[in-house]
């Protein structure tokens, strides 16, 4: 069941009409200081990139990042940004319209997969499904990084409340997962003061 209604892709379709609360232009503070104090393996996979600020980031510090979002005006919004890029950074940055719950269908391995407010979105059944795919996908030794808000909102069409808990309880040793770090932070918006959040790197063991 989505969080988001009957139809998820015409509410996030309505909301990137204009531009959404949670697009502040930069990356996350938090998100860019666990990638500082863990360096990411390229390739890298931005899921739910929305309008590519972090992927853009990250190719502009000389990685290769491809950023998924099934929104399409998101993805075209992020590619008008790529375009005004130098050459050599473009080059190094693509996007694409996918499902990013579904990044195993992208038929690529990837050395990092960054997430700046998107596993919040779902619920429990859905998250184990994310990260059945993310498993899939990342080298040995890859790093899923995670920045989602711990708090939960009284109100419909947000997104849930995710603890240190929660982390521990589904990345563990015995489903090839070590947890590097888990901090409390503060996530921005555009329209609030910060909130709570949780950001994490988590290392994909080999097998």
């Amino acid at each position: 069941m989505s969080r988001f209604g009957p139809d998820p892709r015409a509410f996030f379709n309505f909301v990137y009409q204009d531009m959404a609360p949670w697009d502040i232009g930069a990356p996350q503070p938090a998100m860019d200081a666990i990638l500082e104090k863990y360096p990411p393996a390229n390739p890298i996979l931005d899921v739910g990139c929305g309008p590519g600020d972090l992927s853009i980031f990250l190719a502009q510090r000389g990685h290769q990042v491809t950023g998924i979002d099934f929104v399409e005006s998101a993805i075209k919004n992020a590619q008008a940004k790529s375009d005004s890029l130098p050459p050599g950074t473009a080059q190094l940055v693509s996007f694409k319209v996918a499902d990013a719950l579904k990044p195993a269908s992208l038929h690529q391995k990837f050395g990092s997969v960054v997430d700046s407010g998107f596993y919040h979105l779902f619920n429990p059944d859905q998250c184990d499904q994310l990260i059945d795919e993310i498993a899939s996908i990342l080298l040995p030794h890859g790093c899923y990084y995670l920045h989602e808000f711990a708090v939960e909102f009284p109100r419909p069409n947000m997104p849930r409340q995710i603890s240190a808990d929660e982390l521990r309880a589904r990345f563990t040793i015995d489903r090839g997962w070590r947890i590097k770090e888990i901090q409390s932070v503060e996530f921005l918006s555009r329209v609030a003061p910060p909130l709570p959040a949780i950001c994490a790197c988590i290392e994909r063991l080999p097998k």
